[in-house]
């Protein structure tokens, strides 16, 4: 996509009450899905899903897939699906390793690994080979041991490893893990797609159909939520007791995304379908919604058809559950109370939120 067509994100910091930091959440981001869609047969518009997004294109493809083909009835996935799920799971490691390799590093200073990166996108076709070099450059670089034997270990385990400070990564997350978490938000996780039922995808998808507004700034429940690798593996006991002693924050962030590229590989190998990537429901006739776990978070497609072609087509990416303006973003950045630099410390949070546009942080 064009950056006409991206939009950006622009945080404007200011005072809050009490010494907190307060922050204005501006988005040029266009809701387009609806005038690109409509009057299309549903397989041109499964096509332009995958061709105009400059990130995620293989998760919104599928995502445009499986919506289109709920909303023409209640269809099984099939063996024939796996290519597609496969590839959108090489996409959401790349992602992943882009953001451990290259955004960190870069923003700390250091260089980015651009080799490496080179070498993992290389594979991607081949979701085995994939598989065998992230593996490689997990235990080479990023972990220091082999993906599995640092899964396999327990807490205190994880906590050696970050003592003991292996690679760069073991020592971001254990300087991370001296004190409280930076940007603790305590918006509502939206739940993982594992953990989604038909009645609640209904109502999420009544809500993008009817409330126009709802796509740009949506709410789960009543509230904004935040989505990502960390409402996926809150779960995980070393995420789950870096929440409960740190909270939620930048650290905690950046664990859950090294967890979940460390079980990548494995899931990469294995064949059939990969059921915590992508699910579609059909809600009734004529209407569909699908739903894929991208790096950033749940992506939602909403489709209605209409004698055989799109009447309406809804579009809900991670960026505007995470960048909401009352959304963890906000809560996040009014938790930054030191004395050090607030600016720096909010362009950290925004990247650990990680959204799909530019993003512009400014005093305001």
């Amino acid at each position: 996509m064009s950056s006409a067509l991206e939009g950006q994100i622009t945080i404007r910091l200011c005072r809050g009450a009490e010494g907190r930091l307060g922050a204005r959440i501006e988005s040029t981001r266009p809701q387009l899905a609806q005038r690109l869609m409509a009057g299309r047969p549903p397989a041109e518009a499964v096509r332009l899903a995958g061709s105009i997004f400059a990130l995620c294109g293989r998760a919104q493809r599928l995502a445009a897939e499986l919506a289109t083909r709920a909303a023409r009835g209640p269809a099984p996935l099939a063996a024939t699906d796996a290519p597609q799920f496969r590839k959108a799971l090489s996409e959401l490691a790349l992602e992943h390793a882009w953001q451990l390799l290259a955004s960190l590093p870069t923003q700390q200073g250091a260089t980015p690994d651009l080799a490496t990166l080179l070498e993992l996108r290389q594979a991607a076709a081949a979701p085995e080979e994939l598989a065998e070099r992230l593996e490689a450059v997990l235990a080479r670089q990023v972990l220091g041991i082999a993906p599995a034997t640092w899964l396999g270990g327990g807490a205190a385990d994880f906590t050696a490893w970050c003592r003991a400070r292996p690679t760069p990564t073991a020592e971001r997350l254990a300087a991370l893990a001296q004190e409280s978490d930076e940007g603790v938000s305590n918006a509502p996780l939206l739940p993982a797609l594992t953990a989604l039922g038909a009645d609640e995808a209904g109502t999420l998808a009544r809500c993008a159909l009817d409330e126009p507004l709802w796509c740009a700034r949506p709410l789960w429940r009543g509230r904004a939520a935040e989505t990502g690798a960390i409402a996926r593996l809150a779960a995980h006991p070393w995420v789950a007791h870096w929440l409960a002693e740190r909270g939620r924050g930048v650290g905690a962030r950046q664990l859950a995304r090294l967890v979940e590229l460390a079980q990548l590989p494995a899931r990469l190998r294995r064949e059939g379908l990969d059921g915590a990537l992508a699910r579609a429901w059909n809600l009734e006739p004529g209407l569909g919604i699908a739903a894929v776990e991208t790096a950033r978070g749940l992506l939602l497609h909403v489709v209605r058809l209409a004698s055989d072609r799109v009447a309406d087509y809804r579009i809900v990416a991670p960026t505007e559950w995470n960048f909401h303006p009352a959304g963890p973003i906000v809560d996040a950045l009014a938790s930054l109370t030191g004395d050090g630099n607030r600016l720096q410390a909010a362009r950290r949070v925004a990247h650990s939120l990680d959204a799909c546009v530019a993003i512009e942080v400014q005093i305001a």
